[in-house]
């Protein structure tokens, strides 16, 4: 059975984003009405060919850029977190760390994200959606870097049911596998 939706976010007018009380850009509202259509009657089957699809875009986005990444470096973990602000476009600031380990940085991420916005125009749950089509795509891109690195979400603080997502990469080690 397939999700069911709202409508689009009009092309000429500017929703109001909720988490943060103004205007999408034009850029971000396109991003979210492409994703309200990649999600639009999704079930599980369409989902699982999304993350397929995600999958192979993120890889091939680090393999054709990752020779210019300055910030690879021998710290996989930071190497990692690095990489995921790089591949979004978002600032340290929208996804400020507030743990780290030897084994683990976790960062509380606010920034602009289409997926959240696509569900709370759409009524879905991000804690399914994005499990479905984020979290194994993000891990498979982090492998790139080391295949010991691991992404986790931690699904009990995800927006908007919290007002940050709550996300880790951990250094699987080897008493841990």
């Amino acid at each position: 059975m397939g999700l069911e939706f709202n409508s689009r976010v009009p092309a000429g007018e500017s929703e109001t984003t909720p988490v943060e009380g103004g205007k999408y850009t034009a850029e971000q509202r396109d991003l979210v009405n492409r994703e309200i259509e990649r999600l639009r009657g999704a079930d599980e089957t369409a989902l699982f060919a999304l993350n397929e699809d995600s999958v192979s875009r993120r890889v091939d986005w680090y393999r054709q850029n990752c020779s210019g990444f300055p910030f690879l470096s021998d710290d996989p973990l930071e190497s990692a977190y690095r990489l995921l602000l790089e591949r979004f476009q978002i600032s340290p600031e929208e996804a400020p760390v507030v743990s780290r380990t030897e084994h683990s940085i976790t960062f509380h991420s606010q920034n602009f994200c289409p997926t959240l916005e696509a569900c709370r125009i759409l009524g879905l749950d991000t804690r399914h959606v994005c499990k479905r089509i984020n979290e194994d795509s993000t891990n498979v891109l982090l492998r790139q870097i080391d295949p010991r690195l691991r992404f986790s979400r931690n699904y009990e603080k995800l927006r908007p049911y919290a007002p940050y997502c709550e996300e880790t990469i951990s250094l699987e080690t080897e008493s841990s596998r």
